[in-house]
């Protein structure tokens, strides 16, 4: 074999380690890419943490106009409760971005895996509460009570997929809400403020004042009682949790 025949070989055999080399770091860099992780939406400046049990997170979020989030992956399943509106700019992951506007009371469902970053552009920042719905399995019990929180006459089913139910309810004066308890967890979000009366069933007489972005957890089972707005129409989105 000649010289030159074997010059040629060794700069074919170098071209092609070149070549498989560049393969596999063109490879690498794309299973890198994929296996990329993002940090959880909160904790984050301008949201802070509300509530934290076995069965949600809650958190109080406002998006300031141009403070753009870090693009974030959702761990849960989350609810958003709309307590003053706006308009929030949103980037999926290799999407292009979206307007988004809410009103007061609005809800929207986010599944868990969604990975986007947020920007509002609102003068005056858009306000939710957000419910990060863990997966923990409830006891599913039977009511003992005559009605359910979601038969309260008058409100008005804003969604409901496997997860959860958000109902919106207004407490009116003179309109007794009858005895009743829950067979779900739930979380009440209050819209309006105003003062709440629970009597139980042993007669006990309990008077709560409410105000628009009080959270309130209550277990399934919780006492039997009736509730009559006595000051204002308090407002609430109630979630009950699957």
């Amino acid at each position: 074999m000649g010289d030159r025949k074997r010059n040629d070989i060794r700069r074919e055999s170098r071209r092609i380690v070149a070549v498989l080399a560049l393969a596999m770091v063109v490879c690498f860099s794309g299973a890198t890419a994929m296996a990329q992780s993002y940090p959880p939406p909160y904790p984050r400046k301008n949201a802070k943490e509300i509530l934290q049990n076995d069965r949600v997170n809650v958190w109080d979020v406002t998006w300031p106009k141009g403070q753009p989030t870090t693009m974030h992956e959702h761990p849960f399943d989350q609810l958003s409760i709309t307590l003053r509106g706006g308009t929030v700019r949103v980037t999926r992951l290799g999407g292009d971005p979206s307007e988004h506007d809410s009103t007061i009371g609005s809800v929207a469902f986010t599944p868990k895996g969604t990975i986007h970053m947020e920007e509002g552009l609102s003068d005056v920042p858009q306000h939710k509460v957000m419910l990060e719905v863990k997966p923990s399995i409830p006891e599913q019990v039977q009511p003992a009570g005559s009605v359910q929180v979601s038969f309260r006459k008058g409100a008005v089913k804003l969604l409901e997929n496997d997860r959860l139910i958000a109902w919106d309810f207004t407490w009116k004066p003179g309109q007794i809400v009858p005895f009743h308890e829950e067979n779900l967890d739930s979380v009440t979000v209050f819209l309006e403020g105003g003062t709440l009366r629970a009597v139980t069933a042993q007669g006990e007489i309990r008077d709560t004042a409410r105000r628009p972005g009080d959270v309130v957890f209550t277990a399934h089972r919780a006492e039997t009682h009736t509730e009559e707005a006595v000051t204002g129409s308090p407002r609430a989105v109630i979630v009950q949790l699957k």
